[in-house]
């Protein structure tokens, strides 16, 4: 009923907002599958696949990192709308497509494409709320991605064995169903049945003191938080599989409780936390998330494993919103753009640094195993987050 509550009460722009991220992230049918399409369907090898993957990554990384220009030039609605656009255009290219070296430009495309949505949403989010509400703002759009997430690739994987390239084709159907939407609801409308619409950039200044330190500090803080949470997705279950003794479906559960708990408790919590400044938020979140980590080393233990599971998902619920939050407080007005884009980009180096280094750490046994690495590294950022928000230069104090 919070979860509901708190849909109910975001204005007029961010409940469409809402809607059109909860169908683009449905739509995630493809990209899941991209590499057994690729090895399938156009007899490439796997070296070559994950070469195309890795060129979709780059793309992704490159966006974010002059996507502030771009929305500052084209306003963030209009980012939006190119981004679903061409993501159905490519979709529907791909399949068609034998040509090496044209899925290579394509998938670096496709991968610039579906990540501009991202800050710009977030740029949206932070235009249409006030600093009071915008930590449940981006709560309510994290929850519309995971659960479309969820949904998604589970679509996939029902009909990725029946007719490869049908993934596309639909991925494409509502990547333009996302757009249509975005068309119909994309200019802020006016407060309707008492539903406050924001100011856009309301609480944020024309310059912000001290902006560059304190997005230096942030982003460095941040990355490792990328890099552990990169862990569940890209090496969870290498990791069950090939180094504990415990059944295969242990993956699965361990998934299920993520979402679940995500879905159902991240909004309800930053509900109740809403008052709390970022760096007490913060804090709370990497020391959930470092013990979680931590105890995810101790594998062997399927009871220990869910606990971590737990612990983990909580520090998830906190921290992702808090940091996006703060990263907006300590933003201007024209920078606030770039320096989500900067803040995004990091979860792409998140996910394209913790499988190799996750690798190398459990290749040599005389190492930490990058659970315990990761669980560690977390509780150190939160003592540290601790002592710096204490300097003005290095962290605002009203955040």
């Amino acid at each position: 009923m919070g979860t509901f509550h708190a849909l109910r009460g975001l204005n007029a722009r961010l409940q469409a907002l809402f809607m059109i991220t909860l169908v683009f992230r449905t739509g995630t049918l493809a990209f899941p599958f991209y590499a057994a399409y690729l090895i399938h369907q156009h007899a490439i090898s796997a070296g070559t696949a994950g070469l195309l993957v890795g060129v979709y990554g780059a793309g992704a990384l490159c966006t974010d990192l002059i996507i502030g220009a771009v929305i500052k030039r084209f306003s963030a609605n209009r980012v939006i709308l190119g981004s679903l656009l061409f993501n159905a255009v490519l979709l529907l290219v791909i399949p068609s497509v034998d040509n090496l070296l044209a899925l290579f430009l394509l998938s670096f495309l496709w991968g610039a494409c579906y990540e501009a949505f991202t800050p710009a949403a977030f740029s949206e989010t932070v235009a249409h709320s006030n600093l009071e509400s915008r930590k449940v703002a981006f709560s309510c759009n994290r929850l519309a991605i995971n659960i479309g997430m969820a949904i998604g690739p589970l679509l996939g994987s029902l009909i990725f064995l029946s007719n490869a390239d049908a993934v596309f084709y639909i991925n494409a159907v509502l990547s333009l169903l996302a757009f249509a939407a975005c068309l119909r609801f994309g200019r802020s409308r006016q407060a309707t049945q008492g539903v406050p619409v924001a100011v856009k950039g309301e609480g944020l200044p024309e310059v912000a003191a001290h902006e560059r330190s304190r997005l230096l500090v942030i982003l460095l803080a941040a990355l490792p938080v990328h890099v552990a949470y990169a862990l569940p997705p890209t090496f969870l279950s290498a990791y069950i599989i090939n180094y504990t003794q415990l059944p295969a479906y242990y993956v699965g559960i361990i998934f299920f409780i993520n979402a679940l708990l995500v879905i159902v408790f991240e909004v309800p919590i930053n509900l109740r936390m809403a008052h709390l400044s970022s760096s007490r938020s913060l804090i709370i979140g990497l020391l959930l998330a470092g013990c979680g980590f931590f105890l995810m080393g101790f594998g062997q233990v399927g009871a220990l494993l869910v606990l971590a599971t737990v612990l983990w998902s909580l520090g998830e619920m906190i921290v992702f919103p808090a940091i996006t939050h703060y990263v907006s407080s300590i933003s201007s007005r024209d920078s606030v753009g770039r320096n989500l884009g900067y803040y995004s980009a990091g979860v792409n180096i998140g996910v394209m640094i913790a499988p190799s280094l996750a690798f190398m750490l459990l290749a040599r046994p005389t190492l930490p195993s990058p659970w315990l690495l990761a669980g560690c590294v977390l509780l150190l950022f939160a003592i540290a987050v601790g002592m710096m928000k204490s300097s003005a230069v290095l962290w605002n104090k009203e955040a």
